[in-house]
């Protein structure tokens, strides 16, 4: 076995330049730049988000698909919106959903009635303890626990919940 600290670094810039730099077909650019900003973005974390749902592959993905259609997600607070669906029968009493928080913007503090279970698919947040959230992080609550969720960077996060109920403080206005 070789240590790291027995390359010269004279060698490795040769062996760097040797190698010509190549750039991608067009279609295949095309393809995957497609792939990353399209609804096709989130298809890495299918079987993941079937499973955590509950749902057979073809109902997973439907879902899915939803992601970017306006029309199917209710404003639930200012930058935060949420899609609702029926899980399998594997999920009991609770209830699936996707959530998308802006950019900026945080999900209220709340605390678990039941144990909430989600799959990050988009972009990144931050909890009140510190804790940061990243695609393909599944982050399990306890019945009971609390905390907010903010957004980390420029990217809308985009997460699926598998959760029995939420319950939000009163505001000072009584909402």
């Amino acid at each position: 076995m070789t240590d790291r600290d027995d390359f010269d670094p004279d060698v490795l810039d040769l062996l760097a330049r040797a190698v010509a730099p190549t750039t991608p077909p067009p279609t295949l650019r095309g393809r995957l730049f497609g792939r990353i900003a399209g609804r096709d973005r989130v298809l890495p974390f299918l079987d993941r988000f079937a499973n955590l749902c509950d749902l057979p592959s073809d109902e997973a993905q439907a879902h899915l698909h939803e992601i970017d259609k306006d029309d199917a997600w209710e404003e639930m607070t200012d930058g935060v919106r949420f899609f609702d669906f029926e899980g399998g029968p594997a999920i009991g009493d609770a209830h699936g959903g996707l959530v998308r928080v802006a950019p900026g913007a945080k999900f209220p503090m709340h605390t678990h009635v039941g144990e909430e279970r989600i799959l990050v698919l988009q972009g990144s947040a931050e909890d009140d303890q510190g804790r940061v959230f990243r695609p393909g992080d599944v982050i399990v609550s306890a019945d009971g626990t609390a905390h907010e969720v903010r957004t980390v960077g420029d990217v809308e996060v985009i997460y699926a919940a598998v959760v029995v109920a939420l319950e939000f403080p009163e505001t000072e206005d009584g909402g």
